[in-house]
């Protein structure tokens, strides 16, 4: 498990934390007293959460769940054009050389027919490398947009409570 941990401000933590969990690290979820609920990481991590907390995981799980899912599936689909790519760029060299020993051989016509066949193969290869590499660019985008997205999220609910706690002194002191 690696961390790295924010620090506090004034009387406020500064929620930024970051962790990775390798896959035989424990995470529990219990419920207790008082609206209140507990997220036990390893055996020596543990978080307090409120009952709205816990409502946000559930509804969130299942999303982050299908993200994984597809994620998994557009890494696969691109490590599989990748491959193809390859296989087809080696054809290509060997049906080159094929074709080099054919025309030697005097049979000049299936060399040609080879030689374009070849063509092809390296043609479709560089095809298939190009939509890698764009796969590739707008997942690193798509995920770079999510996490600005998250972060904007972040920063209109702080936005809000803070505006929320305004309102609330406001009232308190009888100024609204």
């Amino acid at each position: 498990m690696r961390t790295g941990i924010g620090f506090v401000s004034g009387n406020q933590l500064v929620t930024s934390l970051g962790m990775h969990l390798d896959e035989y690290v424990s995470i529990d979820l219990r419920g207790r007293l008082g609206a209140t609920a507990f997220l036990v990481i390893g055996d020596t991590i543990e978080i307090t959460l409120g009952e709205g907390h816990v409502r946000s995981l559930r509804d969130q799980a299942a999303a982050a769940l299908g993200d994984m899912v597809q994620a998994q599936r557009a890494e696969k689909a691109v490590g599989d054009a990748d491959r193809a790519a390859a296989q087809a760029l080696t054809a290509a060299e060997l049906a080159r050389e094929k074709a080099d020993a054919a025309r030697l051989a005097g049979a000049r016509e299936q060399a040609d027919l080879t030689e374009e066949a070849a063509g092809r193969a390296a043609e479709a290869a560089e095809r298939a490398q190009v939509a890698v590499r764009a796969a590739v660019d707008a997942m690193d985008e798509a995920d770079e947009a999510a996490g600005a997205a998250r972060t904007a999220a972040i920063k209109a609910i702080k936005a809000a409570e803070a505006v929320g706690r305004v309102r609330s002194a406001e009232e308190q002191n009888g100024a609204v």
